[in-house]
């Protein structure tokens, strides 16, 4: 029943891969081990069970992060919730059980946010 468990969750991390949209040239991503987000990057999805330790249980040690220091004004980009720099305005908010914790239960856990200035 586990190894199921751990298979669905693998094969729908894949899944999500395949839907993400892709970055613009330049933009900086990121794959780093959990801890401190640097100043200018916030958070975009995490875990990854090769790598910080190379966990054999679903731990979430592994953050992707995305630099929004360099975003020009409008620039759109959809990051883990509670997290707004200053300058960038919530555009919208959903769930997605697939990223950013992978909740169980239906929370925004995903939020759209615009750069004004």
């Amino acid at each position: 029943m586990k190894r199921l468990k751990f298979i669905s969750v693998v094969l729908s991390a894949l899944a999500a891969l395949l839907f993400l949209p892709v970055s613009p040239a330049g933009a900086g991503v990121n794959t780093v081990c959990a801890g401190s987000l640097p100043t200018g990057w916030v958070k975009t999805d995490f875990w990854d069970p090769t790598r910080c330790g190379n966990p054999s249980r679903i731990t979430y040690n592994v953050w992707n992060i995305e630099s929004y220091y360099d975003q020009p004004v409008g620039a759109i980009m959809t990051v883990c919730s509670n997290q707004l720099p200053a300058g960038w305005v919530l555009v919208n908010t959903r769930w997605d059980p697939t990223s950013c914790g992978h909740p169980s239960r239906i929370i925004q856990n995903m939020w759209t946010i615009q750069r004004l200035s």
